[in-house]
């Protein structure tokens, strides 16, 4: 299964692209706050395009919304496997945001699309 890795920032960082036929599934997700600044709240926003069809007067501009949240203590390594991740899904891209930047919180994301 591919899977991607972006570091804790307050810019949500994507992992997968909205794709109109398939929907997101995490499987997995490794949250390495060992050499992190700080205690981090990590996000899984589902970013969703909205449709001109349905009368959105701006179909560019992206709506997210929080599909998951987790908060990992400074010096701490945690990892979610597909059960602890049960029941999210992402109808757009998948972005990973944080509660604070840190080039030393690393957040790797495992996946599938149904």
């Amino acid at each position: 299964m591919p899977s991607q890795v972006v570091t804790a920032h307050t810019t949500a960082q994507e992992v997968v692209a909205e794709r109109a036929d398939a929907v997101v599934i995490p499987t997995s997700m490794l949250i390495d706050n060992k050499d992190g600044a700080g205690d981090r709240t990590i996000w899984i926003q589902d970013v969703l395009t909205p449709s001109a069809y349905y009368g959105e007067e701006d179909p560019d501009e992206a709506d997210p919304i929080n599909r998951y949240r987790i908060t990992v203590i400074q010096g701490d390594i945690v990892s979610l496997n597909e059960e602890d991740l049960k029941g999210v899904k992402c109808l757009g891209a998948l972005y990973i945001d944080a509660s604070a930047i840190d080039t030393d919180c690393h957040v790797t994301v495992g996946y599938k699309l149904e």
